[in-house]
This record gives structure tokens, C-alpha cells and sequence, in this order.
């Protein structure tokens, strides 16, 4: 209750504000990535940065394209299933299906063969995150939301309460969720300079039964024109710029049942959609034949997206049964982004016709993003929260290829990555909130594990990956409430066909 109380104090802070429609949270959402591309970068855990040679490799260091002796054309299919397991509850299942990556790859090779060897180009598509899965608790506590409500909503003069709801939605100065909370008499006045009293406090407290289950969907698509060559063989080049398409939506359902009969259910819904630029430039050098070493920066992307919000409490009120329920028109808004830049450092062991072992290092300074509102001007409060609830993020990949005969390559590999928010991170709100799903989600770390097979005859190549990977986090109902585990296990298999001419 000590974060609730400082949660809410900090909102209340800028009443007055035009209202809200974005966290810091929502930052974090097109900050992140996945392994994911073609099926060999995705068999060997994706360390593939100083190795290059791969269409999926330009998306983390584009002086993988400088690789290329001959073009390129790949297509990736992706099927991938999340198993989310919360608070000890039986996972939850979603399975869905993608394309995971696009290229073309286009070589000019030097006649000369000196100097410049070798100058490619490439357009790619490439498959960054996917958000989609499913996940449901229950629990009993002794806490409730409307507590949460009550500590939110005071200082708000009680006379908003009895306008027309049509004005308590267009009253900038009081946030949805406590309309919603009011009309579900969820809490009430005490009376007492604008102080409001749960209804949870009002019963004197008691066992609180609760059910959650949300749903994500939703990717980062990245779309990139890259261009590079080979320097006397020893150093190899290249550069990209991105269009990266951002689309995430998630919809929560949280109900409660208190000691006398009063009931409730929260549906909220929230999506982003946009798109952003990130331009890329990396180097691999290579000192001697069975060493490869590379380096590549990311400018962070810059993004303009679109938000969209809308929210309804159906409530049964005491013995009476009595259904009732409320909507908020929807809420719609823009605003920009910053994500984090990168950095990455890679190495590369050729094991001469017999394979490689690569190991790669990814730092992205997930504590300095930044939100502009649709005026570009910037949410210092947001942005404030985001050095204080995230911490600068560490990655590190290895994997493996060998190749028994000159046609068939085995695969394997492995990553880890570092939590990006503190343990004690919450949101943080404003009163006039436009904004009402109230949970959110801490991140801890993640790891994967990851094999596959290749084939090549001729010109041609196919390729199989599997990947499982884990991601941890503490996941929030509402502020102030108790965080509930969350395991989330995703399977995903990719086939990639590629041709060499």
C-alpha cells in the first residue's frame, strides 16, 4: 500500500493537465526483440554478428551483407506457440503463425578482384517480436481495486460525481477510471474535503476472490534497405535504414467477488499502432582466417504512433443482484517515441569448412528512452519515471554449427538477457487518466535455447530451427496490489528456403 499511496501522490501532482493517454510502460513495448529471421540465424541463438553471410544478420549487424560472394532470395515461415503460466495456474496456450523474413540480397563482384571485392545491396523484411499470447490467474487477498480507486480519486471535488456522465468523461480534470469506479459504487464520499472511502474498507475488509486473464497480440516488423562490401578481404562493411511497424493490443478482463455479494468486472482495452526509422552501421574485421571480429551501433528508432483506449465495468451490487454497466467512449491519441540505442560486439571462430562458433554481445541503454506528446514536446514526468523504473539491458548469444559433410549443417545455440525494469518498478499515473487498464508487468530475464538442421544442394538451401525460449515477469492487477509470477514459454519452429545465383 506504501507504492499505492506513492503512485497516486505523484499523479496527483499534475491535475490541470490535459488528459492522459500514454505510461512509460508503453515505451517499453517497441523496445524489445526477439531471436527471430531466417531459421539458421534462429538455430544458432542468433551470434551470428561477426559471422554475417544471413539476411536475418543485416537486422543486428549490417556488415553481414559485405559477407556475400553471390545474391540471395529468402522466405521464412514461422510457427510459434506461447505457453503463459501465472501465479502456479496450468499454462495457457496461444498458437499462431507468421512470416518471418523476406530478402533479397544483390552482389557486384570486382573483376579485378582487388580493393573493393565486392559491393551488395539488399531489401529485407525481418520479424523482430512477436507480442501474441494468452494468460489467467485466480487468488483470494485481503486487498481490493476499489481501495486502489478510493486512494486514487481523492482531492477530486465529489461534485464532478453528480454531473451527466457525457461531462464527467469530457472533464479533463478527472480520470476514467474513477468514473467507472464511482458508478459501480466501488467507493464512495465520506463527506470529509473531497475524501473517498473503498467499499472494500466500508464491509471492513474480508477475503476478496479475483480472476484475471489478458491477452497480447501484435509484432515489431522491421523493413530495411542495406548496402556493403568486402574490402581485400580482411574488412567488411555495411549500413542500413529501417522502417520498423510497430502494432500492439492487449485486452484485460479482472474480476472480483467480495464478502457481501458485491461484485465486479474491469474490461479494458488498449492499442498502439505506428511506425519509426533506425539507421544501422557495423564493421567485421577479419585478422586471420579462423578469426572474425564485429561491431555494430543502432541509432535508436524514433517512432509516431497512434493509441487507442476504451474500457466498461459491469457490476452486481450486493444481495440484490442487480446487473448493471458502464462504458467509456473510446480514447484516442498520438504521441512519439525514443527507443533505446545499441551496441553490439561479436566473435567469430571459423572452424575452416567444418563450421563456426560465434559468440555475441548486445548493450541497449534501455533507461534513456523518451516520450513526446502530439505536440513533440517532451513528457518530462514519463520520461523521469522511465530512468527510475528501467535499467540498461545486457544480451548475450552463442552458437554453434558444424557441418559433417559439405551438404548438411547441424545447429545449435543459446541467450540470455538481463532484466530491463527494477524489481520494485510501478506505474505511474496521472488523475485525469484517460488511460483505465491499470495492471502492468515488470519484466525479469529471459533465455532460449536453440537447434536446428541445414541442407544445401546447389544452389539451393533449406533450413529448420527450434527455438524455446522463457520470459519472467512480475505482473500487477492494479496499483498497490500483490505481483503475481508469470512464466511465459515460447515454442517457435521456422523453415527457411533459400536460392543462391
Amino acid at each position: 500500500m506504501k507504492r499505492l499511496l506513492w503512485i497516486v501522490v505523484m499523479g496527483s501532482l499534475f491535475m490541470g493537465l490535459h488528459a492522459q493517454n500514454q505510461t512509460f510502460y508503453d515505451a517499453a513495448i517497441g523496445s524489445t526483440q526477439e531471436v527471430n529471421g531466417t531459421a539458421r540465424f534462429m538455430a544458432v541463438g542468433g551470434a551470428m554478428g561477426a559471422l554475417g553471410g544471413d539476411a536475418s544478420v543485416v537486422a543486428y549487424n549490417p556488415a553481414g551483407i559485405g559477407v556475400y560472394r553471390s545474391s540471395e532470395l529468402t522466405l521464412t515461415g514461422n510457427i510459434h506457440w506461447t505457453n503463459t503460466s501465472m501465479n502456479g495456474s496450468s499454462p495457457h496456450d496461444e498458437l499462431s503463425a507468421n512470416l518471418a523474413n523476406v530478402a533479397y540480397i544483390g552482389t557486384w563482384l570486382n573483376p579485378k578482384n582487388k580493393g573493393l571485392i565486392t559491393l551488395n545491396f539488399g531489401v529485407t523484411y525481418n520479424r523482430l517480436k512477436n507480442f501474441s499470447r494468452e494468460g489467467r490467474y485466480s487468488a483470494d487477498s485481503n486487498q481490493s481495486m476499489s481501495q486502489f480507486l478510493a486512494y486514487q480519486t481523492e482531492g477530486i471535488p465529489a461534485s464532478y460525481f453528480s454531473e451527466s456522465l457525457f461531462k464527467q468523461f469530457n472533464n479533463e480534470e478527472l480520470g476514467w477510471n474513477s468514473i467507472l469506479g464511482y458508478k459501480a459504487g466501488l467507493f464512495s464520499e465520506t463527506g470529509n474535503n473531497n475524501q473517498y472511502l473503498s467499499h472494500y474498507d466500508k464491509i471492513g475488509g474480508g477475503l476478496v476472490s479475483s480472476n484475471l486473464q489478458f491477452s497480447e497480440y501484435g509484432s515489431t516488423n522491421e523493413y530495411g534497405f542495406s548496402i556493403g562490401g568486402n574490402v581485400a578481404n580482411m574488412l567488411y562493411w555495411g549500413m542500413s535504414f529501417n522502417c520498423d511497424y510497430l502494432l500492439y493490443s492487449k485486452q484485460t478482463a479482472y474480476q472480483e467477488h467480495m464478502k457481501d455479494n458485491q461484485s465486479f468486472t474491469w474490461n479494458t482495452l488498449h492499442q498502439i499502432e505506428g511506425c519509426g526509422f533506425t539507421y544501422k552501421v557495423g564493421l567485421i574485421v577479419k585478422p586471420v582466417n579462423w578469426l572474425r571480429i564485429g561491431a555494430a551501433f543502432h541509432t535508436p528508432t524514433w517512432y509516431v504512433l497512434n493509441d487507442w483506449s476504451s474500457a466498461s465495468v459491469s457490476y452486481r451490487n450486493g444481495s440484490s443482484f442487480s446487473n448493471s454497466i458502464t462504458d467509456t467512449p473510446e480514447a484516442e491519441g498520438s504521441f512519439y517515441l525514443q527507443s533505446p540505442l545499441s551496441a553490439m560486439g561479436s566473435l567469430g571462430f571459423v572452424l575452416g569448412k567444418f563450421g563456426f562458433i560465434g559468440i555475441d554481445y548486445q548493450y541497449r541503454n534501455t533507461s534513456c528512452m523518451q516520450l513526446k506528446d502530439q505536440y513533440r514536446s517532451l513528457q518530462q514526468e514519463m520520461n523521469d519515471a522511465c530512468k527510475e523504473s528501467y535499467v540498461d539491458t545486457h544480451a548475450i548469444r552463442i552458437g554453434l554449427e558444424v557441418k559433417p559433410i559439405d551438404a548438411l549443417a547441424l545447429r545449435v545455440g543459446g541467450g540470455y538477457t538481463l532484466p530491463n525494469t527494477q524489481a520494485d518498478a510501478a506505474r505511474y499515473y496521472y488523475s485525469n487518466d484517460v488511460r483505465c487498464d491499470v495492471d502492468y508487468y515488470n519484466t525479469k530475464e529471459s533465455y532460449n535455447v536453440t537447434a536446428g538442421i541445414g541442407c544445401r544442394i546447389g544452389r539451393h538451401a533449406l533450413d529448420l530451427a527450434y527455438i524455446w525460449q522463457v520470459n519472467n515477469a512480475d505482473y500487477v492487477a492494479y496499483g498497490g496490489a500483490e505481483p503475481v509470477s508469470m512464466r511465459s514459454v515460447r515454442n517457435q519452429i521456422a523453415l527457411t528456403y533459400g536460392i543462391r545465383f
